[in-house]
């Protein structure tokens, strides 16, 4: 792969969309030719998938059947988008990938053990893996302070509660130990500024931007 591929990570109201419109800004400003993912959704049918889970009230997804959803577009993601995008030489920016799968479904949903997760997940993208994860990391409380704050309506994961969110944190804490060299674990808590800056300082480490 000729490009770099870079995911943003964390939980509930730690800033990532913000973040991202940033970065967007600044790879526009700088004529950097950069490609923006979200996971899950960009086409038709992952868009379709993210409704099926997020939104879906009548009948929503039983857990293994929301876990093989995410997988479902994450593959249709890798092939159809990410990969051409990196053979071209592109940086791809990713709002959330596979270890967003071992926080909220192994040790959110506590599906099954967080290793076994891994394994799993693993063999069904074929251990495609990014290149830097920017990990924004907040405490499940500031987060639900700061969804009050703005007082928007809550999807059906955000409604999950404090202690399924503290888990959650759990999970990311753990992939940031397991794999710190491809980690940079940000205090989400900042000015966003701040953390803009580190999470250009973190990018600079691996690509000239």
């Amino acid at each position: 792969m000729k490009g770099i591929f870079i995911t943003l990570e964390g939980g509930e109201a730690c800033g990532k969309t913000t973040q991202i419109q940033m970065l967007k800004e600044y790879f526009k400003n700088k004529k950097i030719d950069a490609l923006f993912t979200k996971e899950p959704g960009g086409m038709p049918l992952t868009d379709e998938i993210r409704r099926l889970i997020l939104n879906y009230e009548i009948d929503p997804p039983l857990e293994k059947t929301e876990l093989l959803l995410y997988l479902a577009a994450r593959i249709e993601d890798i092939e159809k988008v990410i990969k051409p995008a990196l053979e071209e030489g592109k940086i791809v920016i990713g709002d959330r990938f596979n270890d967003s799968t071992i926080a909220y479904q192994a040790s959110g949903r506590q599906i099954m053990p967080i290793d076994d997760m891994i394994n799993f997940t693993e063999n069904i993208i074929d251990n495609f893996t990014p290149d830097l994860t920017i990990y924004l990391r907040l405490d499940p409380q500031i987060a639900f302070e700061r969804k009050k704050n703005i007082d928007l309506e809550l999807d059906r994961i955000e409604k999950a509660g404090l202690d399924f969110h503290r888990r959650v944190l759990e999970g990311f804490d753990y992939m940031a130990k397991k794999e710190p060299e491809r980690f940079a674990i940000i205090d989400a808590s900042k000015p966003k500024d701040v953390v803009f800056k580190e999470i250009l300082s973190a990018i600079r480490k691996k690509v000239e931007i």
